[in-house]
């Protein structure tokens, strides 16, 4: 009976944190260029212009930061900052939908 409440309650967290769930958000950044990122789970995929990179979740203090080989994300309420082979976009600044 122990056993398959710890794995109700671990499928329960599983929802809660919305793992598989697919979320899309794009940024404008200073100097008027669009950032467009979409979440699943741990990871996410940035789009700045023709490029593409891939993400990955990693520990923060505060916000969000998602790092990769040539770029990184970090986003805090809506507001993100971008950096591509070590050169930063932003501040940026969330487009709401509407």
């Amino acid at each position: 009976m122990t056993k398959r409440m710890i794995a109700a309650c671990l499928a329960l967290a599983g929802c809660a944190s919305g793992a598989g769930e697919k979320k899309e958000l794009t940024y404008l950044c200073e100097g008027g260029r669009l950032a467009a990122v979409s979440f699943s789970g741990d990871g996410a995929q940035l789009r700045l212009g023709e490029d593409s990179f891939a993400l990955q979740r990693v520990p923060s203090a505060s916000g969000v930061r998602y790092n990769g080989v040539r770029a990184s994300l970090f986003t805090k309420d809506d507001e993100a900052l971008v950096e591509v082979d070590g050169r930063q976009f932003g501040p940026c600044q969330e487009v709401k939908k509407g």
